[in-house]
């Protein structure tokens, strides 16, 4: 039974760019569904869901906030959500999370997670926690590492010192960074080593206090900054205080360098998901080693990855060792041995369309959520879900009409100086320079059909009069 309450800080900054085109700058892979009905950051929430946490402190960037509020918010409604303007790496963004608990009374130990890893037997590490907690008490940092598997070249590695009172507890020796695949092999066969998890057990005053000592601009930086405002469900700092912050990793900012540091290696059945070779691994395959994802086929097939987005389904006949991975606007073909080049190859995607690396079909906003289904030359169709109680803003187009059609749902629409309501297969016109507005006052999300025409289609041609979220 642990003696106190743990309160999460899952930090949800990452990119993931590994996995393109799933994971794209705007749409990151804590937020896509790889493994379950469930995303890879509500799949971290509920491991931390029972009474024996505190409601999670949640760290991410501003630019992912009603999608990752909208996730968050189907798993508990007892959280907050920290937004970074721009991502400072992990120790800047714990230090969030610190200065908010202690401001807030959570002087319990804070349970530091990344959002976007996979964990099939997080009790395991859960039995630990007794023994990590009263090191904590000691002022030790702690941090889980995974008992290694495999010589593997893509995570950093922890070697472990002299064992301490508790069972399975030791001081970190070292930290290393990912090595070749020889050096790899020797760290497997001695014993001594185990996977860096990029997960933390400490107390918010003694990470403050080893920050301040080891990396001082930092500390200072987020201290000034720390001031947080409510806004929309979200708390944000001081943004232009927090944007002189250096950028660092908790490894390099403190770990190396502190003498206060214990390991607790934890057998873990863990991915980082890093990769889609990681995904490959850890996904569930038919018995010729396929993973077929749910709209895939395959005859005369083996050991492929075969993803899709919506209903494109990818038939495989007599291929072997192949990547790939279908989504609206791109198509990633590889052989399975050559993923570790994507990177690279991205390289010269962003040469070519750098938008593709950033974009995503689905735009979330704090009303809702659009999906591009089509666009050319002169037309652009997308389906918006209006959530229940929201409003878009009153707003004008100086070069493209609209056409909304309701699919369901009722629409509160607002053309010109008219007023009324749309049901399912009523639709509305909307001229280039007309003021308009769309609500939803109905307890069920509502769902329509815009069809744009004209000259220019992106956001740039939105002039808003009114917007009960405050954009500009």
């Amino acid at each position: 039974m642990m003696s106190r309450k743990i309160t999460p800080v899952i930090l949800a900054g990452g990119i993931g760019s590994r996995l393109w085109p799933l994971s794209r700058k705007a749409m990151p892979k804590q937020f896509l569904s790889l493994l379950s009905e469930k995303s890879l950051l509500q799949s971290t929430l509920l491991r931390v869901a029972d009474s024996r946490f505190n409601a999670p402190i949640l760290v991410c960037n501003e630019e992912h906030r009603f999608i990752a509020k909208a996730q968050i918010a189907e798993i508990t409604d007892s959280f907050t959500l920290l937004l970074e303007p721009e991502g400072k790496n992990t120790a800047p963004a714990i230090a969030l999370a610190a200065e908010f608990a202690l401001q807030n009374g959570l002087t319990d130990p804070l349970l530091v997670m990344p959002a976007d890893h996979h964990i099939s037997d997080f009790d395991k590490l859960i039995a630990c926690l007794d023994n990590a907690i009263a090191l904590c008490q000691q002022q030790q940092l702690v941090t889980f590492s995974i008992t290694p598997t495999e010589p593997h070249t893509g995570y950093g590695y922890i070697r472990q010192g002299e064992p301490l009172a508790h069972e399975g507890c030791f001081k970190v020796a070292e930290f290393k960074e990912k090595p070749a695949l020889q050096l790899a092999k020797k760290y497997l066969a001695s014993g001594d080593y185990s996977w860096n998890s990029g997960m933390f057990l400490f107390l918010p005053d003694v990470y403050l206090s080893e920050l301040t000592r080891f990396a001082p601009k930092i500390a200072d930086s987020v201290a000034k900054a720390a001031s947080f405002t409510a806004d929309l469900g979200f708390q944000r700092p001081v943004t232009n205080l927090l944007a002189a912050c250096p950028s660092d990793s908790i490894d390099y900012a403190i770990l190396e360098r502190s003498a206060n540091v214990a390991v607790i290696p934890v057998d873990l059945n863990w991915s980082d998901v890093g990769s889609f070779s990681a995904l490959s691994k850890i996904a569930e395959k038919d018995h010729h080693g396929n993973y077929l994802a749910s709209q895939g086929v395959s005859l005369d097939s083996e050991n492929n990855l075969l993803i899709s987005e919506a209903d494109h389904t990818i038939a495989a006949l007599g291929v072997s060792n192949q990547a790939i991975i279908h989504t609206h606007d791109a198509t990633l073909v590889a052989d399975k041995s050559a993923l570790d080049k994507l990177p690279d190859l991205l390289k010269q995607l962003a040469l070519l369309d750098s938008d593709k690396l950033t974009h995503h079909q689905a735009v979330f906003r704090p009303w809702g959520n659009y999906r591009t289904l089509i666009e050319s030359t002169g037309f652009k169709v997308k389906k918006i879900i209006v959530n229940s109680g929201a409003k878009l803003s009153t707003q004008r187009h100086q070069h493209r009409a609209e056409h909304w059609v309701v699919v369901s749902g009722v629409a509160n629409v607002r053309v010109g100086d008219n007023e009324f309501e749309l049901t399912a297969d009523q639709s509305c016109y909307i001229a280039a320079k007309q003021l308009h507005s769309l609500a939803n006052q109905q307890n069920t999300p509502l769902i329509v059909i815009e069809v744009q025409t004209g000259a220019i289609l992106d956001e740039s041609d939105i002039e808003r009069f009114d917007d009960r979220y405050g954009r500009d």
